[in-house]
This record gives structure tokens, sequence and C-alpha cells, in this order.
């Protein structure tokens, strides 16, 4: 019988320990970390060896906010990242309807209306010219409003009244541009859709994020799935996948969690909205749209009685906030709930945190609120040269957004996702851009980046002593890349970092092919 499952020798291994030891070689047994060494005598009697011949071996790395069904969806989607005009809009979603040889329902994403000449979704009557039978829904890269088509609308049942519910002459145009309206309308498309074709949405996603080295995905589930279809097929299915997945069920009714016997709760609960649709609710108003300024979706109470059932309960609980008020009435409901309760160590987060002013980060240190953060968001929509951020805040807001450098030297704890599907799952690249952003004015030390994907995510989901670092007793889950990251942090070839292998519980759930290793 062989003293070890799997041996990974010769390799450069960044345990995330405490002390930040390195290693050469690692052997698991029975799924868990069973020894580690720094030398250059590596155990021999293991059932499979693998010579990584200098490869850089990392903790397992997580997504911490994934919205994993919709992502499954937007990998076979129709893309409109780079569409410029409503002809353009048209003209791709009409190629697509024909070519299609069933009545299957057409989805377009990444669409970002201030992009596109017109600055606008099409409406529904220019949808159905091109639909050909098809029905046709179009979301927005933010996942905060989307359109659909003539016979999609009986199926979104949104009411007329509804906040965000466009019109013109009267009548419902089809788009939909709050979260009140587009969530309700996203929530029953998806919910219409036969299980099987959810199921394999999210498997897709899951193998995706494998692809791309995540071997975890805090999933924020249910709430935007009529009848929460998606949060029951993980939780049923779950070790079909190969990423571990921690649901955060979206929910207002703290009970919906205890009864499924859930240790967590909340997710995209939002506050507020998204920036591009001016419903991000900030202090001052927006340069491109000097009326607005955002919208707060729900009162303090509703706020207060939410997180303060969860905190009796004794669950961990999160909820949006992307502007600087709804990070303040996030702040101070958890204030007035640590006060009347007392501290529990039951690691509250806060999504996104976009926009918080030196006050709201000192606050949110010092309560001890993980801040579930996105460097994605900057990456696609701040770079230097041209920052949408900036068409939207100005430039001296922009250069706010995503403090996570501020956070951490204040002391916080920050964790990293991707908002997947608003931008893909690509850990990676993310930790690069942390580290070598096009705008320095938030970069942090590649330490700091990979404890966001590691060791920090590990704690946000109350997982640490399992997981986020390489040490005996651990579970045997790794990320292997090609190249070792302290050697190129001031380079752009940073940006080069390569998926080898994933392993999840000692487990080999993706190797590139042998002609590209």
């Amino acid at each position: 019988m062989k003293q070890y499952d799997l041996v990974l020798k010769n390799g450069n291994v960044i345990t995330m320990d405490k002390e930040l030891n390195k290693a050469k070689w690692i052997a698991v047994k029975n799924h868990k970390i069973a020894a580690i060494g720094n030398d250059d005598s590596s155990p021999q009697n293991a059932a499979k060896i693998i010579d990584l011949k200098g490869k850089t071996v990392l903790p397992g790395l997580s997504d911490c906010h994934s919205h994993v069904l919709s992502a499954g969806l937007y990998l076979s989607a129709v893309n409109m990242s780079e569409v410029r005009s409503i002809e353009q809009v048209l003209d791709i979603i009409e190629r697509e309807c024909r070519q299609r040889k069933d009545d299957s329902w057409v989805f377009c994403v990444n669409y970002v209306d201030q992009l596109i000449e017109e600055k606008r979704f099409p409406d529904r009557w220019e949808l159905d010219k091109v639909s050909h039978g098809h029905k046709i829904m179009i979301f927005s890269a933010s996942m905060h409003s989307c359109a659909v088509s003539t016979d999609a609308l009986p199926i979104c049942e949104v009411p007329e009244d509804y906040p965000g519910v466009l019109k013109k002459n009267g009548k419902v145009t089809g788009v939909f541009n709050s979260d009140e309206s587009a969530i309700l309308a996203n929530a029953n498309v998806l919910g219409s859709l036969p299980e099987n074709i959810l199921w394999q949405y999210i498997l897709d996603a899951s193998k995706e994020a494998s692809k791309n080295g995540l071997t975890g995905i805090h999933a924020l589930v249910g709430g935007l799935v009529a009848g929460n279809v998606d949060l029951h097929l993980i939780l049923k299915r779950r070790k079909e996948v190969p990423v571990d997945i921690i649901p955060f069920f979206q929910t207002w009714d703290v009970n919906d969690a205890l009864d499924l016997g859930l240790p967590r709760v909340g997710g995209c609960l939002t506050l507020d909205g998204a920036a591009f649709e001016h419903t991000m609710a900030n202090f001052e108003e927006y340069v491109d749209e000097p009326a607005l300024r955002g919208v707060l979706y729900h009162t303090d109470q509703e706020v207060y009685d939410f997180v303060s059932a969860a905190h009796k309960a004794g669950i961990q609980c999160t909820m949006h906030a992307v502007g600087e008020r709804a990070i303040d009435q996030l702040l101070w409901t958890y204030h007035r709930v640590f006060y009347e309760q007392g501290k529990k160590d039951l690691r509250h987060r806060m999504e996104h945190f976009c926009l918080p002013n030196k006050s709201q980060i000192e606050k949110a240190v010092d309560l001890g609120i993980i801040l579930s953060m996105q460097p994605s968001f900057t990456y696609l929509w701040d770079d230097k040269d041209n920052s949408m951020f900036a068409n939207v805040l100005g430039k001296e807001r922009a250069d706010r957004i995503d403090p996570y450098n501020k956070v951490i030297d204040a002391g916080g704890i920050v964790c990293g996702g991707s908002d997947s599907p608003v931008s893909k799952m690509e850990p990676l690249k993310h930790i690069a851009h942390c580290v070598n952003g096009s705008n320095p004015v938030r970069n942090i030390s590649l330490i700091d980046a990979l404890k966001m994907y590691t060791i920090n995510a590990a704690f946000a989901s109350n997982t640490e002593k399992t997981k986020g670092s390489i040490e005996v007793g651990k579970d045997a889950d790794f990320t292997i890349i090609n190249i070792d990251p302290f050697k190129h942090v001031d380079k752009q070839s940073i940006y080069d970092m390569q998926v080898e292998y994933t392993i999840l519980e000692g487990e080999i759930k993706y190797q590139r092919s042998v002609a590209n290793i």
C-alpha cells in the first residue's frame, strides 16, 4: 500500500501560512496535506508523483463573489461588449436568431448603454423586428438593468408601476433600468427554464472556474432565480462539480436560511444599484447626470431587521453596498446591532464597498467587517487613460473606487471576487491587476493580493482551519501556475500567469494539455 496518494515535487510552493514559508514538495493522503518539505528528498512511495519542474504552487484560489448560475448562462450567450450602436445590436441579434433552428431564448450579455451611440437599450418593438420567433433578453454588464422582446414580457411578470419600468407614450418598452424591475425580470425568466438547463449553467460555470485555477466559489444564490431553484440544485448536487461551492442564500428572511441549516445568509441584497445605471447611492451627484445621486432601495429599519435577526441567530450575513450612502447605511446598522447584542465572531461582510470615504474605511475596520471587493471592476472600467468610471463619477471619485490598498493599510480584511458574470472568474488576471494595475492609485503588494484569494477568502467563509494556506492537515487544494509571480511583480509579464493544474482535495480537476505544458 502506498504511503501517499499524491506527491508534488520540485515545485516552488508558496504556502501562505503565517510565516509565509516556502517549500519544494507536498505529500497528500486521504484528500489532506500529509507532509510538506523544503529539501530535495521528496517521498517516492506514492500512488501518483508529479514533477513540477519548478512551477509555482499556490493554495487553491477562491472567488468570493460569484453569481454562478448566471455566470454559466453568460458562457453561451451573445457578447455585446464591442457593439457601439443600436443598429449593430440589432444586426448581431438577428444573425443569432436566424441561425437558431429551435425556439430557444436568445440571451445577450455585457451590454453597456454608455458605449452605445444612442445611450440606451433597444426597446421591445425594435427587438421584435429581428427576433424571428425567439424570445430575447439583453443583460447589462452590471446585471442591474435589462431589456426584453414583447413575447418575453409576460414571463418577466414585472408590474407596470415598478421602479425602472421604462415607458414610451404610456406603453412599457421592455427596458428595466433599476434593481427592483431588472432583478424581478431576471428571476422570473431564469425560473421559467427547465432544471436541467439551469444545472448545466451551474456545471459549465464550475468547469470554467476550475480551468481558471479556482478551487472554491462563494456562490450568491437564490433571489435571482424564481423559486430559488439554483440554491436547491447546488445543495443537492454540489459534489458533482469540480469546485467547492459555498452558498450564500440571497433572502431577506433569515428563517429561510435557518430552515435549511445554512450558516450564512445574504449576498447581493442590494441596498443601492450600480454606477453606470446611476443607481449607486452617492453623497454627491453624477457628473453626467447632475440631477441624480443614486438610490437607496431599503429603509434603515428594513436593513436593521435583517442584520439584527442574522446576528441574533448566530449566522453570518452580508449585503450589497456600492456607493457612500449605502455603505453608510450598512455600517451604522452593524454598529447598532453590535451595540445592542455585542460582537460575535460571525464574520459579517459587505459586498463591493466600492466608493467608501476615509471615515467609512476606518469604521469598517473598527467593526471588523470583512470587505468582499472585486478588482475586476477597475480592471475593466478604470484604465488610466480611459476610465469609464470617470465618465460618470469624475476623476477624483474614479480614483477612489475600490481602495483595497487603503483598507489593507488601515488593518482591514479584504477578500477578492469577480462578481461573475459581471466579469469573468479569472483570479490570476485580477491578482496581477491588484499588483500592477494601469491606474496605480490602488495597487498593493503581491502578498496582499494573494491573501485576498486564499487565506482571507477562507477567513471570509469561516473555513480557514481547512483551507486558504498550504499546511499539514488542511485540504489538499492547490492552484499550480507556470511562473513565479514574485519574479514579475514590477513587470507586465505578471499578467502571463497561467494555470497548469487545479487540484481539489488531492484530485486533479483541471490540467493543461500536454502540448501546452
